[in-house]
């Protein structure tokens, strides 16, 4: 009987039978080869895959300019941070120190020119209220003159019993002005008294020193004279020795009021001491990383008229200018008791002559 035809069915494509096709889709499991690679000529081969080169962070594959370049990305991407958090924290300060600042002693304030370029006087009153008291008395009254021409800071120290006559009240020490009119009438009192333009005022509380020296962590002045066993409010005594005095909040609250041993002038030479003593230690170098969140520190325990953008200026000055103790000027006096009051009494002829030095004539 003739054969009823064969199981199945050869078909070709292309000349191929399916079976070929089949062990080429077989190699392709087996060697991952494709059947476009087996069509090529031999002489031409695939070129390399790309490199994928190493994430920016990679340690590996880069040489001295690759770290060179990650290096200083990190230092500015720090630098930022660090002043943009420096600046919010001194501007908070400064917001708080100006609302201290009263709008009548804002207006008995001459007009300032530029401050990185003319001659500028700032009044700094440091304020006390005596117990039992609302008001307070100006405990130290002292003007910075910051010169950028001549390239110095000098200070000027008023005694606070200093003998004056304030306008509606009659023959005060000059401390008592801050107590009959605030800060508008120690602005007043001192222009009266020595002539000088007053620019800016800065009023130091001093119940704010103690917490402003410890979060700078102490400060060391240069004590004029030296003080054994003097009595201090609350029945006790201090002693600070002549020369280098380390501080901390308690001590320099000490250093700055006690006066019981002394007089006026040398209590006003170991304020200015201080004062010389705070500028040292923000301007210190090893204090640079720390220079915003201490300068905020001591704006906390002010008021200012001055703006972020004065302080930073004022800042500049004191580290860029001098400041030597033939600077330093305590206005002279007499000590006298009229009528059972104890002042000290002006001297026209030799104050004169020290206000022309402070001022550079």
């Amino acid at each position: 009987m003739p054969p009823q035809g064969k199981p199945y069915r050869r078909f070709t494509a292309r000349g191929r039978t399916r079976s070929a096709r089949g062990l080429d889709g077989l190699r392709v499991l087996t060697e991952g080869v494709s059947t476009t690679e087996r069509a090529q000529p031999a002489h031409e081969t695939e070129p390399d895959p790309p490199d994928p080169g190493h994430r920016w962070w990679s340690p590996k594959g880069f040489g001295i300019w690759g770290w060179a370049w990650r290096v200083g990305a990190l230092l500015l991407v720090g630098i930022v941070t660090w002043g943009v958090f420096g600046f919010l924290a001194v501007r908070g300060a400064v917001s708080e120190a100006n609302a201290r600042i009263t709008s009548t002693a804002r207006k008995a304030l001459s007009p300032a020119g530029p401050l990185l370029s003319a001659p500028q006087n700032t009044l700094v009153v440091g304020s006390d209220a005596r117990p039992g008291e609302t008001r307070s008395r100006a405990d130290s009254i002292m003007v910075m003159r910051t010169d950028p021409g001549a390239g110095v800071v000098r200070w000027l120290s008023i005694p606070r019993d200093f003998r004056v006559d304030l306008p509606g009240v009659g023959t005060e020490k000059i401390n008592a002005a801050y107590w009959f009119s605030g800060q508008r009438g120690i602005i007043n009192a001192v222009r009266d008294l020595t002539g000088l333009p007053i620019h800016h005022i800065v009023v130091v509380r001093f119940n704010g020193v103690r917490r402003m020296v410890d979060d700078l962590g102490g400060v060391t002045a240069n004590n004029p004279t030296a003080l054994n066993n003097c009595a201090y409010p609350g029945g006790t005594t201090v002693s600070f020795p002549r020369g280098a005095v380390d501080l901390d909040g308690e001590t320099a609250l000490q250093f700055l009021r006690v006066r019981k041993c002394d007089d006026d002038f040398h209590r006003a030479g170991r304020q200015q001491a201080f004062v010389t003593g705070v500028k040292a230690k923000l301007a210190s170098l090893p204090g640079v990383p720390f220079a915003p969140w201490r300068g905020a520190a001591a704006i906390r325990a002010i008021g200012t008229d001055m703006e972020v953008s004065d302080l930073m200026k004022l800042g500049w000055l004191q580290w860029r200018l001098t400041s030597s103790p033939d600077d330093r000027i305590v206005l002279a006096g007499i000590p006298r008791t009229v009528g059972g009051v104890s002042y000290v009494l002006g001297e026209p002829d030799l104050n004169e002559q020290q206000l022309a030095e402070f001022v550079g004539r």
